[in-house]
């Protein structure tokens, strides 16, 4: 064999040599596919930074759920137990252990008019009506009334009046001006703080004014004033004894309630006992409606003879329609003669 021979055979195996080290090089670097990579991959399980973030997502939401769930409770119970207080305040439960009640409320920071204080007397009549005295003191409007036998009399210092009760004006009128002397929680309070003292609760609570509350009519605040409130109560029957609020700690209300107490008769009251002789007032209400009915009371002489505002109606002493029974018409009445009115639908 010749050296070209030689030359020519080394390169052939050398180059085969060559090729079978690169078919074992693909093969060994096969398992570097793009394609097997990702798939590889993709089948992976998380890395543990995904566990635990998933499983601290999972404990914030349970914690969220359960803080919830406590608001809930807790607002639903104070719900219930402001609901327990109201049901157990009213004229009825107060006066079912005692003879009488006396309610007194102080009313300061007014928008308008001075600060008044008003007491109510009441207790049961044994024919399951009310007997009530309410004084009204501090401010221009003074008054002193007794509510007895479905009947009210009314004293401003200048005339003893009768207000005549016409259809259903005892349940509408006197009733709900009666019973709602008695304490009543809004519902929306919050209970700050609870504390047992002897027989005796005390609450703080406070209330976040809304539109149209009697705090934005009566004192002026606006919508968003948080009124403190301090209520104490019987621990066993849950009578509210006393009651406070107050703004900014200035105190603009308070409601206190004594039981068994002396009876209050105001002495215009006993004088209308003495007087025999009477005079007779017609009304006829509804005039030319409908629902015309003729009302005759019984006026004692010397007293002046008044009626309670209806809605959709005026008061006139003609039939006519034309003089209207007005606050000054019934001041120069003659209280010793007969008195004939007419209530008619207001057309305007």
């Amino acid at each position: 064999m010749s050296d070209n021979d030689i030359m020519i055979k080394k390169e052939a195996d050398l180059s085969s040599a060559q090729s079978d080290a690169n078919a074992k090089k693909v093969k060994r670097y096969q398992g570097y596919d793009l394609e097997k990579t990702k798939k590889s991959r993709s089948g992976r399980k998380k890395p543990w930074f995904w566990k635990v973030l998933g499983i601290s997502l999972c404990l914030t939401g349970l914690i969220i759920l359960i803080g919830c769930g406590y608001i809930f409770r807790s607002n639903k119970k104070r719900t219930d137990y402001i609901s327990q207080i109201n049901g157990a305040n009213t004229m009825e439960k107060l006066l079912a252990d005692h003879e009488n009640v006396l309610i007194t409320c102080d009313y300061s920071h007014l928008v308008e008019g001075e600060d008044y204080k008003t007491t109510r007397f009441v207790k049961m009549a044994k024919d399951g009506d009310y007997y009530s005295y309410l004084k009204k003191e501090g401010s221009e409007d003074d008054y002193k009334e007794v509510i007895k036998n479905r009947t009210v009399y009314r004293y401003d210092e200048k005339f003893v009046q009768n207000y005549a009760l016409i259809g259903s004006d005892y349940e509408d009128i006197c009733l709900p001006e009666i019973e709602g002397n008695v304490f009543q929680a809004s519902g929306d309070e919050k209970i700050k703080n609870q504390k047992e003292s002897g027989n005796f609760i005390k609450i703080d609570a406070t209330y976040e004014v809304q539109d149209g509350d009697l705090y934005t009519s009566l004192f002026g605040f606006d919508v968003g004033t948080q009124i403190d409130k301090s209520i104490t109560l019987d621990r066993d029957s849950l009578l509210v004894t006393t009651e406070t609020e107050s703004c900014d700690g200035e105190e603009f209300f308070s409601y206190t309630v004594e039981f068994d107490g002396d009876e209050k008769v105001p002495q215009f009251y006993k004088d209308l006992k003495k007087i025999t002789e009477t005079r007779k007032c017609y009304v006829y209400y509804d005039y030319d409606g409908d629902n015309e009915k003729k009302y005759t009371f019984e006026v004692p002489k010397g007293v002046y003879f008044n009626l309670f505002e209806h809605d959709g109606y005026k008061v006139y002493q003609d039939k006519e329609g034309i003089k209207e029974f007005t606050d000054y018409q019934m001041q120069v009445q003659n209280p010793e003669g007969s008195l004939t009115l007419y209530i008619m639908q207001d057309n305007e």
